[in-house]
């Protein structure tokens, strides 16, 4: 076990060698400014203030508006009486924003045509002064629920900004409806019992390759079982997707590169975010720390096996997001300089990806899922082998030889993240990972009168 946390820490030291050392003179104030926000993709639409002349969300089709602090705003959406449905918002407040822990966050919210509530959802800020994406769905299930969410007809979706936020901005909010086809027999249980809580696989160990992330879960780039890296401006999210079938389960660890004799680094456990979504942008997992004395600081996450009944299970929430196969999201948020002052410019982050167990067969469907949103191709399969290499990754980690252990030490990592000085030696064929440009701040005024 040392020889293997030896091999992750010679390897993430050599993913700082990607990093752009900070410039003299560098604020901390300079990181977060020069942060990415989220990038909405979709239809402009203006929800309204009530329930009448509501606009529609179209099954499919992302939709971009904005919501004002304490402003309510209402959607429609037509649903039949055998499908599930899920409504996702995609809050997100400008990276450097003033939020507050649990105070600052949105709720959206599915009603049936009688008013009865199918489904809500209130995600929030978790650590004040962090402002990042908050992602998740309200959902009408068939089989269950108030007898109201059965019925054909109009649904009324509402996103409500929290009251008390000390964020005077507009906050950007992507909408999307998913509407899954029903079933028609197949395997449609839930996870063995038991197996939501086993202990979380071994993250695999090997080169990390250079793969950035997306700005929203539009552009996420797909990766599969193996070790990624990436580099990550404090107060920035980015987006990964990874294919996931019926049966397997996703577990990731991303992690920061640290010298343990550093004192610099000690707040660096606090500097990491990592969030699992399901294919309907559904909150899956949320992230916790990792690291032991003396370890690079990191944060994982492992989820629930994919089972179709999963969706009825009273365990939790995060056991139900896992009921479709698809491509699921990972979410990598640094901390802004307010929370980890020692992060004040782009640092490399090494993204541990694994996505666990055999594939089986699930349930039949009605219609194509695929169309659908959900499910997998041929491509997604192949690209969740795609990785050169895991397998050299995976054997390194089950051996612990000492031959692997000294290949990958070859590397000497960086003093001082604070400081952006990076020492290198014995590169070899490492694949530099250029500096992205920083954008200008997203601002969103008033929504558009349509």
């Amino acid at each position: 076990m040392k020889d293997r946390r030896k091999v992750r820490a010679g390897l993430a030291a050599a993913a700082t060698l990607c990093a752009v050392a900070a410039a003299p003179g560098t604020s901390l104030a300079d990181g977060a400014a020069g942060a990415r926000a989220y990038e909405p993709h979709g239809t402009r639409i203006s929800g309204s203030g009530g329930d009448a002349g509501a606009p529609s969300l179209a099954a499919g089709r992302t939709y971009v508006d904005s919501v004002g602090p304490g402003e309510k705003r209402y959607y429609g959406v037509t649903l039949d009486t055998k499908s599930a449905a899920y409504v996702s918002a995609v809050a997100a407040p400008r990276p450097g924003a003033e939020v507050t822990s649990y105070r600052d966050g949105v709720k959206v919210t599915l009603e049936s045509p009688d008013g009865g509530i199918c489904g809500t959802a209130s995600p929030k800020i978790e650590t004040s002064g962090v402002a990042y994406p908050l992602v998740d769905y309200a959902s009408r299930q068939i089989n269950s629920g108030p007898a109201s969410c059965h019925q054909a007809g109009r649904y009324v979706v509402t996103v409500e900004r929290q009251d008390g936020s000390p964020d005077p901005e507009r906050w950007p909010v992507e909408l999307r409806l998913m509407v899954e086809p029903p079933v028609k027999g197949g395997a449609t249980g839930a996870a063995p019992e038991g197996s939501s809580s086993s202990p979380s696989p071994e993250a695999p160990d090997g080169t990390p390759l250079p793969r950035p992330g997306g700005r929203g879960f539009t552009d996420a780039p797909t990766l599969g079982t193996g070790v990624w890296s990436d580099q990550i401006t404090p107060g920035e999210t980015h987006f990964y997707r990874v294919p996931v079938d019926w049966g397997q389960r996703l577990s990731a660890v991303a992690e920061l590169s640290a010298d343990g004799k550093d004192q610099s680094t000690r707040l660096l456990d606090r500097a990491l975010a990592l969030h699992a979504y399901n294919p309907a942008r559904g909150l899956a997992k949320r992230g916790t720390p990792a690291a032991q004395d003396g370890e690079s600081p990191r944060t994982q996450v492992a989820t629930a096996p994919v089972a179709y009944g999963n969706r009825y299970a009273n365990t939790g929430s995060t056991v139900r997001a896992m009921s479709f196969s698809g491509g699921y999201f990972l979410a990598v948020t640094l901390n802004p300089p307010q929370v980890a002052p020692h992060l004040n410019s782009p640092v490399p982050v090494v993204l541990r990806v694994r996505v666990a167990g055999d594939a089986r067969g699930g349930p039949t469907y009605e219609k194509d899922p695929v169309k659908a949103g959900f499910g997998l191709t041929a491509a997604d399969r192949r690209a969740a082998k795609r990785h050169p290499l895991a397998a050299e990754g995976d054997r390194m980690g089950r051996s612990g030889s000492g031959a692997g252990s000294k290949d990958a030490l070859r590397v000497v990592g960086y003093a001082g993240i604070g400081t952006g000085t990076v020492l290198v030696l014995g590169l070899g064929a490492w694949t530099l990972t250029a500096r992205r440009q920083a954008s200008a701040r997203q601002r969103y005024g008033p929504p558009p009168a349509w």
